[in-house]
């Protein structure tokens, strides 16, 4: 009995250790970002102070065709695609980017602007980024293509 019960031991211990050492970790939001070739923007959404409403609002044309590519050295790429919002802004633009360590806050820069927000989720082909505007909030959900 005590032979039986020490083999089933073992067998289990063994299992748990095989089960434990093959699992793999999760990747960071960071590794996420940077996993995709580019990121497009499929939905923007709106939130009047206080009405906790959110609306849609449609996505440009001259918007939804931009690349947004986030490369491993913190920098990112936006490539307007065939259609400019603005004849002069140039075809690529370029800014900085970073997650901060607990994985809840992108800020992303640029020649423009400086824009820190939440992100509220984040998967391998979907990023959910939220930012405020004064009163209001706006959110970006991107998509990778």
């Amino acid at each position: 009995m005590k032979k039986t019960f020490k083999m089933a031991s073992c067998a289990l211990l063994t299992l748990s250790l095989l089960t434990t050492a093959c699992k793999k970790d999760e990747p960071t939001p960071s590794e996420i970002l940077t996993a995709a070739s580019c990121w497009k923007v499929t939905l923007v959404e709106g939130n009047v102070s206080g009405s906790g409403l959110w609306v849609s609002v449609p996505v440009e044309t001259c918007m939804a065709d931009n690349c947004f590519t986030f490369l491993n050295n913190q920098t990112f790429q936006v490539d307007e695609g065939a259609t400019k919002c603005d004849a002069n802004d140039p075809q690529t633009s370029t800014g900085g980017w970073s997650i901060s360590s607990d994985g809840k806050q992108l800020s992303l820069t640029s020649d423009q602007s400086f824009d820190i927000g939440t992100i509220i989720n984040i998967e391998k082909d979907k990023l959910v980024y939220e930012v405020n505007l004064d009163q209001d909030k706006i959110r970006f959900t991107m998509e990778t293509r």
